[in-house]
């Protein structure tokens, strides 16, 4: 009987501090952090070597998520990597076959390595997943159209 008196205490000073009471016994962050940050970070800072070792460590301990897959081939292929991208490239599609920055990035890749044919199926396959367009589709028709446009003027 007396704990009951006691509660409208302890809400009123929970009221007081802002915290509501279920948050009260609540241990963690409520949602958890973005196991890719860190990547992302060394990636817009173009640390190849950095994002390459945290993405081997990301996909060591979730070797199922193709984002952490396709941000690696994108960093093996910055880094001048080009035979490792392309193998996790293809880890990525394998996960997500739906994976668009995967397809844009290996449609990328084919055009380094002059394989025209290849990285226009991989925008035909954008173009499926994209019907209505998306930023990956309109990447990598831009980087095909480039392409062929320096090639008529070599």
């Amino acid at each position: 009987m007396r704990f009951r008196s006691l509660l409208p205490y302890f809400f009123s000073i929970l009221l007081l501090m802002n915290v509501t009471p279920a948050s009260a016994f609540d241990e963690g962050p409520s949602s958890a952090q973005d196991p890719l940050a860190d990547a992302r970070t060394a990636i817009a800072s173009k640390d190849w070597s950095m994002a390459i070792t945290l993405l081997k460590e990301q996909t060591a301990k979730d070797p199922r998520s193709a984002d952490a897959f396709n941000l690696l081939g994108f960093s093996q292929r910055n880094a001048g990597d080009v035979p490792s991208a392309l193998v996790s490239y293809e880890k990525a599609l394998t996960l997500n076959p739906k994976h668009k920055g995967a397809h844009e990035y290996l449609g990328e890749t084919y055009l380094m390595l002059n394989d025209l044919p290849k990285a226009e199926a991989e925008q035909m396959s954008l173009q499926g997943l994209c019907p209505q367009g998306c930023e990956e589709l309109d990447d990598l028709y831009e980087a095909i159209a480039d392409y062929k446009k320096d090639r008529v003027n070599k």
